[in-house]
This record gives structure tokens, C-alpha cells and sequence, in this order.
């Protein structure tokens, strides 16, 4: 069977940055993170997964006119952006609008638990919806992909599933000019003939539809359609 394009971005050659307060894995090339094989996919040029200590804050310098997705995977977090603050717990996925050069605060509301999130980042000159329209809600449906942001305002779509193992699902995507990035929370999976692992990313283009095959229980994806 012939493996159509992608390229598998390991979670273990992630970029790592540590500080007293933060620790942070970056997929792609960040901060002070450069590696000539971590360029941006398409327009997805930021998949963070980043953890906090209690009671913390961080800071955010924001690099591109984009859309920033946050997805708390263990705890919530508190994001103060322009003055307004926006909480956002396990179950909840919060998109914020942010321009070139503004600083976006994160922290962890809890005094004695770290806290772990992931942060993708999709560039766009399209501000077409407010940050409280953003906020989106979700529960995992056992062995089903569901979708949890699909709005025609948004330059993408994100989905979520967990997964018994030997459980399989296909992805159609809504045109064979998307791309589309997954990324394992947990477990492993085969996707597209590929073995993936926990904190794995994989991009693949000019491809119809996607097969998807948990390897473990409670194998945890999310799927990224880029290119609306």
C-alpha cells in the first residue's frame, strides 16, 4: 500500500524549555527552539504542550496575526487577554483572536496542582468572531470522533476522540486541497500506516479521507482540518 504524504513530528525531538515555572514541549519552532526540519505546517505554525506549576502565571508574546486554540488536559486555566480574563477547564476549548505583538497571560488557578495544556496557533488575517463566541464545549463519545469546532467564520475544524484499542474510525475531510495535522493526547494509534505514540504529532496532505486505528484503550486524538 502506498503511504500517502505526510511527515510524523515525534514527541521526543520536541523542543524543550524550562523554567521554574513552566515546561513547555514545542512542536514546531519556537521561542528560542529553531530546528530547519520544524517548520510551520501550511498555516498551523504553533503546537505547544505546555504544563504549569500551581499558582503561576506565564506570558505569551504572540508572533502572528492568528487564532490561538487552548485545550486544558489536565486542570483549567485562566487567560487574561486586553484585560479581559477567560477560564477554561478540562472539557472546554477556548480560541482567542491575537495580532502580531500582543502578550496573552496563563495561569494556573490551582495552588498546589500543575496544570497541563495544549496550544495550537493558525495563522489569519480573518478576525470575524469575539473571544466569549469562542468558547466551546465538549464530552468525549466513546470510540466516535466528534467535532468540536466547525464554524464557517474559522479558518478550521478540530475534532476529538477516545478510543478502545482495535477500534478504528475514518476522517473525510471537506476537500482534498485541507491538510490535516493529528496529535495524540494519549495511548497510540495507527493512522495512514503510521504508529503513533502519546504527544506525537503527524501532518498529511492531498488526501481524501483518513483511517484512524487505536492501538491501546483510551487512546486519546485530536484532529486538525486546516485550509478553509
Amino acid at each position: 500500500m502506498e503511504l500517502i504524504p505526510g511527515k510524523i513530528y515525534l514527541a521526543d525531538q520536541r523542543g524543550l524549555t524550562e523554567t521554574q515555572v513552566l515546561r513547555r514541549y514545542s512542536t514546531f519552532n519556537f521561542e528560542n527552539y529553531y530546528n530547519e526540519h520544524k517548520e510551520p505546517f501550511g498555516n498551523l505554525f504553533l503546537c505547544n504542550d505546555e504544563s504549569i506549576i500551581g499558582g503561576k502565571i506565564t506570558f505569551f508574546l504572540c508572533k502572528e496575526n492568528s487564532l490561538q486554540v487552548f485545550i486544558p488536559i489536565t486542570g483549567g486555566i485562566d487567560l487574561v487577554a486586553n484585560g479581559k480574563e477567560f477560564a477554561v477547564d478540562t472539557g472546554q476549548i477556548q480560541v482567542l483572536n491575537m495580532g502580531k505583538g500582543e502578550v496573552l497571560g496563563i495561569s494556573n488557578p490551582y495552588q498546589n496542582d500543575m496544570i497541563n495544556y495544549i496550544q495550537f496557533g493558525i495563522k489569519t488575517d480573518m478576525f470575524l468572531m469575539r473571544a466569549s463566541e469562542m468558547l466551546f464545549d465538549f464530552d468525549f463519545e466513546q470510540n466516535h470522533l466528534i467535532e468540536i469546532i466547525a464554524n464557517t467564520k474559522l479558518p478550521f475544524k478540530l475534532s476529538a476522540g477516545i478510543f478502545a484499542g482495535r477500534e478504528e474510525v475514518i476522517y473525510k475531510l471537506q476537500s482534498p486541497n485541507h491538510q490535516l495535522y493529528t496529535f495524540i493526547i494519549d495511548g497510540a494509534f495507527e493512522i495512514e500506516g503510521r504508529l503513533m505514540h502519546a504527544r506525537d504529532g503527524l501532518a498529511l496532505w492531498n488526501i481524501e479521507q483518513v483511517e484512524l486505528e487505536a492501538l491501546s484503550n483510551n487512546a486519546i486524538v485530536f484532529v486538525l482540518e486546516l485550509g478553509f
